[in-house]
């Protein structure tokens, strides 16, 4: 747990993947420099933590061990303090039924995994702003941080080669595109893709979301992580392909378990 005692906006972070929370308190102390910031990696120390402090904003994840963001935000709307909170649910999770739970659970918000520093900022610009819970330096002070990712954000073909069968297919969702690509090599803590050269590529040291698919389009797992390198398969500019190495995040047991049954069916 991380705490620091401030001004009045206190935010809480929840997320089990210790790169996220680390990766939220940084975003949020550089958009609010004037902030109590409080990380938590389960639901349970959420709870515990809610319970000794009034905090200002809840950032909570989805999918943890123990007990779910959606238990965290129901136990969150029953107590008279936190009804009104404004509570942002932070997830890799981004089908109908799940944001359908959360809104009718009261959540005030709902961003999908992985996300920029300009959009987290500007969601909890958003939830405070409307109850009035931030100061004019403090909305100055995140105006300016939007407007420095903007201007960094704007100011930034040969026959393929053979490649060998895939071990399974999988998109990268990284904050602002996605790539279709071929898993070379998959471990519990890592994978290797392969995805064409088109121009675009990830960020190094880029939150994403590897969605896993076997070959038959079944799906297998949806893995939090960074972008750790990228290489071309080939030494030359026109490079047809670019190998892409991702460190997992992801410390959910039943996540690792089914992942761990599919690597052992491809190996």
């Amino acid at each position: 747990m991380i705490i620091e005692q401030m001004n009045k906006l206190k935010v809480l972070v929840v997320d089990d993947a210790k790169f996220i929370r680390e990766r939220v308190t940084s975003m949020v102390r550089d958009a609010f420099p004037q902030s109590a910031v409080y990380a938590c990696e389960n639901g349970r120390d959420a709870i515990k933590a809610m319970s000794q402090e009034q905090f200002s904003i809840i950032l909570c994840d989805w999918e943890m061990p123990q007990m779910s963001g959606l238990e965290v935000l129901q136990w969150t709307r029953a107590q008279d303090n936190y009804k009104q909170t404004p509570f942002l649910m932070v997830t890799s999770r981004g089908e109908r039924e799940y944001v359908l739970k959360a809104i009718q659970a009261g959540v005030n918000d709902y961003m999908g995994k992985p996300f920029t520093s300009e959009q987290l900022v500007q969601k909890i610009m958003k939830a405070l702003g409307k109850g009035g819970q931030l100061s004019a330096e403090q909305q100055a002070r995140a105006a300016e941080m939007l407007k420095e990712d903007k201007a960094r954000k704007e100011s930034g073909a040969s026959a393929p080669k053979s490649m060998p069968k895939p071990k399974g297919l999988a998109q990268l969702r990284c904050s602002d595109q996605t790539f279709k690509c071929a898993i070379k090599d998959l471990t519990l803590r890592e994978v290797k893709v392969v995805i064409k050269n088109d121009g675009r590529f990830p960020k190094l040291l880029d939150q994403v979301v590897v969605d896993i698919e076997q070959l038959s389009g079944d799906a297998v797992a949806r893995i939090n992580g960074f972008v750790l390198s990228m290489q071309a398969t080939e030494a030359r500019l026109e490079s047809a392909y670019v190998e892409v190495r991702i460190q997992f995040v992801d410390d959910d047991p039943d996540k690792l378990a089914h992942l761990s049954e599919y690597i052992a069916s491809v190996r």
